[in-house]
């Protein structure tokens, strides 16, 4: 895999709300997590609150022995497959999640996870069954029409993810989050100027990360605007990894099929 198919894939990742952000789990440790055992008492209020302030391995571990003393407890399945697609187990979150809902059907918290994922895990479908549940109920919820918008774009349907986009921003005005997602959008339907307005707008608002910077630098180099590409990314890239950037763009620019290209490295 080439560098900007590493960045390009990050940028999708950035699609989804409260993407990843530790390392996965040893094979060991991921079996310790799972296999937890504890007493029938659950924690008291206090215990859990200071569970949530521990790393996200020992959050794991506790929200693992919380879930088992009771898995119809709607607190312990959120807390415990929330944590556990932040550790980077989706698949075992998928099925946390999919058991909490069909006690609290079109729960938002719990459909967030859900379809984030499935979308982890390219369940693009599923994801989108679960959201089309939830959607009355959060349709003032940002996060969620956010997430709808990615699940869209997933799909190929650019348009209707830019009008979920829209959706949220009118919840959650200049959030760079997803105006990251609807730059990202932009540059997937072949839009880049456009994109690149969009992502500088995100790139100027407090709370914007290296998710906002990546898809900007994507926008950049697909219009062949290298010098800017430098001047974007800074220190935070090192020079070998925006050299192969650079000579990625520039063959995409030179085939017909550029957009076809970039889509492909979302996958």
């Amino acid at each position: 895999m080439t560098a900007t198919r590493l960045i390009a894939s990050a940028g999708l990742a950035a699609l989804l709300s409260g993407c990843i952000t530790a390392a996965p789990p040893t094979p060991q440790e991921l079996s310790a997590i799972n296999q937890a055992t504890s007493p029938l008492l659950p924690a008291t209020a206090a215990d859990r609150a200071l569970a949530d302030k521990q790393d996200l391995l020992t959050q794991a571990k506790f929200w693992a022995q919380e879930y088992d003393k009771n898995p119809n407890e709607y607190e312990a399945s959120l807390k415990y497959a929330r944590v556990l697609r932040a550790i980077g187990s989706s698949p075992r979150a998928t099925e946390v999640a999919q058991q909490a809902l069909t006690l609290k059907q079109g729960d938002v918290d719990l459909t967030l996870i859900y379809a984030q994922s499935s979308l982890d895990a390219g369940k693009a479908e599923d994801a989108a069954y679960a959201l089309a549940r939830a959607e009355v109920a959060g349709q003032n919820d940002w996060r969620l029409l956010s997430v709808i918008g990615v699940t869209m774009d997933t799909l190929d349907q650019h348009g209707a993810a830019q009008d979920y986009y829209r959706k949220a921003l009118a919840l959650s005005p200049d959030n760079p989050k997803i105006l990251s997602n609807l730059g990202l959008s932009y540059i997937l339907e072949g839009k880049p100027g456009l994109a690149e307005q969009t992502l500088r707008q995100a790139a100027s608002q407090p709370g914007a990360d290296s998710r906002v910077t990546q898809n900007l630098i994507m926008a950049l180099g697909v219009q062949g605007k290298f010098d800017e590409v430098d001047a974007v990314a800074g220190s935070d890239l090192p020079k070998a990894l925006l050299d192969s950037n650079r000579e990625y763009f520039r063959a995409m620019l030179n085939t017909s099929r550029s957009w076809d290209t970039l889509r492909g490295t979302q996958n």
